[in-house]
């Protein structure tokens, strides 16, 4: 099952052209059934609201609740650095505490806010550009589940949306659902216990981080849904997460649109954009879901940040023979890292690690696998690895080719999985200096 969540930012100065592009949006959308989860501020939830509550009662619809904590953040981590000159760390412990109180009252009014123009409204999903752990745990501390807007890289902010400004370096990528504040219970199970077991860790709470636009680590036009539909690759981006279901247990696909730029799509770009709902809704297994819904499933599904594989195919044509060839990519992500794999290397191309260093910027630091010897004997087969780390960290690597008939009887990593007939993962936790390790399958 692949569970589909349509985003709309309804903010904007040009609250004619807003309203236009709302109603464009909604018609198509609700033609095919596709609920819509719009965000909206307090500012311009007065404009938005009797639309809101129209297709609310109508269609199913409800807002997630914007918020922006960097101005309150920033003015008070100001003073507490005056008044404490030279002392960082008591600095940052008094700004955290008055952060701790003041946040609460900020989010709780904003939200009363909200719900004086909308009633029926019950926010439990924010969304926000600067946030951070202690963020997060006011967010849950308040009665919400869930924060929208993790991107997969600073570049990819839509430039079309107004109101999203430069998303902050901190912000670790996303493709799917995660528990944000996961990362730091593995990180003490690995410096610990060398284990990413986060139940022997610090317990973090349960409050969802949602991609802005899952696509935006396949092209650099997913981040703009008009250009992904007037060049035709928005079906092709969300058929790879359809094909990339079955070796899942949980997949979730967010996409969002802001309606200014519906009020630019035009009679072609509208059919264009009723088609691509009507491919989504056409496919069994697609269900259509609110934030709110997709973020109560994952709960009750997922205990902890389920890792995720997705595979895409591309095709090159070869200039030495015209020909053209298809080659796989792997993207993968768990609670303490993310991992990207080209067909033919089994060492990942790209890493982020939420462990620790959020990426490994240079080629030098980067784990090497210096040893991968398989070797049979009668059904079964050993493999055997080694790899060199200057540091303690998450790792994996891919076996490509289909492994499907092969089962796991006995290893010391941390997880083995059947990427369907693409790979087989391997899933590692790395020490410092030279790492061994051993994986038993049967034939």
């Amino acid at each position: 099952m692949l569970s589909y969540g349509l985003v709309s930012t309804a903010m904007a100065e040009d609250r004619e052209r807003l309203l236009e592009g709302m109603r464009l949006l909604a018609e198509v959308a609700h033609k095919h059934g596709i609920p819509i989860t719009w965000a909206v501020d307090t500012k311009s939830a007065p404009v938005v609201a009797k639309l809101l509550t129209a297709w609310h009662t109508e269609n199913g619809d409800a807002p997630l609740l914007m918020l922006d904590i960097r101005q309150i953040w920033e003015t008070n981590w100001e003073r507490a650095r005056n008044a404490n000159p030279g002392a960082s760390t008591e600095a940052m412990a008094s700004h955290l505490v008055t952060m701790r109180e003041k946040l609460p009252e900020y989010i709780t009014r904003e939200r009363e806010r909200l719900t004086r123009e909308m009633s029926w409204a019950e926010p439990n999903i924010a969304g926000a550009v600067f946030k951070n752990d202690t963020f997060l745990r006011v967010l849950e501390q308040t009665g919400f589940q869930g924060l929208w807007g993790y991107h997969w890289s600073q570049s990819d902010v839509d430039d079309t949306d107004p109101h999203v400004p430069e998303v902050e370096v901190s912000d670790r990528g996303g493709f799917g659902c995660f528990y944000p504040l996961e990362a730091s219970a593995s990180l003490d199970a690995i410096v610990t216990r060398g284990t990413t077991d986060v139940d022997s860790a610090q317990s973090f709470e349960k409050i969802v981080g949602i991609p802005y636009h899952t696509a935006g680590h396949l092209a650099e036009d997913t981040q703009n849904l008009r250009a992904a539909l007037l060049n035709g690759t928005a079906q092709q981006h969300y058929d790879i997460y359809v094909g990339s279901t079955a070796w899942n247990q949980w997949l979730g696909y967010v996409e969002h649109i802001d309606p200014l730029t519906v009020a630019h799509l035009g009679q072609e770009g509208l059919e264009r954009l009723d088609a691509y709902f009507a491919h989504i809704v056409g496919i069994q297994d697609t269900k259509p879901l609110l934030l709110s819904q997709m973020v109560d499933d994952y709960i009750k599904r997922c205990q902890k940040t389920e890792p995720t594989a997705v595979i895409e195919t591309s095709t090159e044509i070869q200039e030495e023979t015209a020909k053209p060839k298809s080659t796989l990519k792997m993207f993968y992500y768990d609670a303490a890292c993310e991992f990207t794999f080209v067909e033919g290397a089994m060492d990942p191309i790209e890493i982020k690690n939420y462990a620790g260093e959020r990426v490994l910027q240079s080629e030098v630091n980067k784990p090497v696998l210096t040893g991968f010897l398989p070797t049979r004997h009668r059904t079964q087969l050993h493999i055997a690895i080694v790899i060199e780390s200057m540091r303690t960290m998450p790792y994996g690597i891919a076996v490509w080719g289909d492994h499907e008939g092969l089962q796991l009887t006995e290893s010391d990593v941390d997880d083995v999985r059947w990427i369907g007939e693409h790979s087989l993962f391997i899933r590692l936790t790395l020490q410092s200096g030279k790492n061994e390790f051993s994986v038993k399958l049967t034939i």
